[in-house]
């Protein structure tokens, strides 16, 4: 078995050991509290789950390897210089976690040399896994495509929250105006069914980190486009743009300029 593929399996075995925790609070835990966001326009929320979960994950890379880094959106960083860096946020979408809405999932990203090369998203509660790498895309281990669509006007969006538009009420105003429909709340699973050929566009703002590295790879190796509003490398940027259709990108990044 290569390196890579060995970092492969151990991605499942990260989304595999905090399913039963995840599943056994989904709709059936009452404390969750409000946390420091770097974006004032919106609440975050956190609850104990998402703190163990990510426990869980990091004590498993720590044990299998130490010589790796990690950044988590709940309990920070260790080794960000190494060559290896796990980027893990165990429940995006803690939002729909708590109000009891199986559209979140646990979100495991590795970059080697700052760039990304395996990305996973899980859904222990519908039970599916989609996950990407150099070997392709795959949902519960069938390939997937992005499909075409080079319109944006029979293009299906989503986007996780209308408050991500703030500050950019034209843009926001335009995409409504111009796709065929938008989804909102789809969180991470946005980027997955993206992936999956049933979205066409994800378009968001104010990301962090551990909101994007996972995405990439799923997104690039479907045959899709992922890259921040200017069309740069999203990974630091805050800004998403994921096409399934490359020339629907191209044609998003030009669109966007003409706010």
């Amino acid at each position: 078995m290569s390196y890579n593929a060995e970092l492969l399996k151990f991605a499942h075995e990260l989304a595999n050991s905090v399913q039963k925790l995840i599943t056994k609070n989904f709709r059936n835990f009452s404390n969750w509290t409000i946390k420091p966001s770097n974006h004032d326009r919106r609440p975050q929320v956190l609850t104990d789950t998402d703190i163990e979960c990510e426990k869980i994950m990091r004590n498993l890379i720590n044990k299998n390897f130490p010589q790796h880094g990690i950044i988590g959106e709940e309990l920070g960083t260790e080794n960000e210089e190494s060559e290896f860096v796990w980027v893990l946020d165990p429940i995006d979408g803690t939002k729909a976690f708590v109000s009891g809405l199986p559209v979140f999932g646990s979100m495991i990203g590795l970059m080697k040399n700052k760039l990304p090369i395996i990305g996973l998203i899980d859904q222990p509660i519908t039970k599916e896994r989609i996950w990407g790498s150099d070997q392709g895309s795959y949902l519960n281990g069938k390939i997937i495509n992005t499909r075409k669509c080079k319109s944006i006007k029979k293009a299906i969006c989503a986007i996780t929250d209308p408050s991500m538009f703030i500050n950019e009420q034209e843009i926001y105003i335009k995409i409504i105006q111009n796709t065929f429909f938008i989804r909102h709340g789809t969180d991470c699973w946005g980027y997955a069914m993206c992936a999956s050929g049933f979205i066409d566009l994800v378009i968001e703002k104010d990301l962090e980190i551990w909101d994007i590295v996972a995405t990439i790879p799923i997104i690039n190796s479907a045959g899709g486009k992922i890259t921040s509003w200017e069309g740069e490398n999203p990974i630091y940027s805050g800004s998403i743009i994921a096409a399934g259709d490359p020339n629907l990108h191209s044609y998003l990044i030009e669109f966007l300029k003409n706010k």
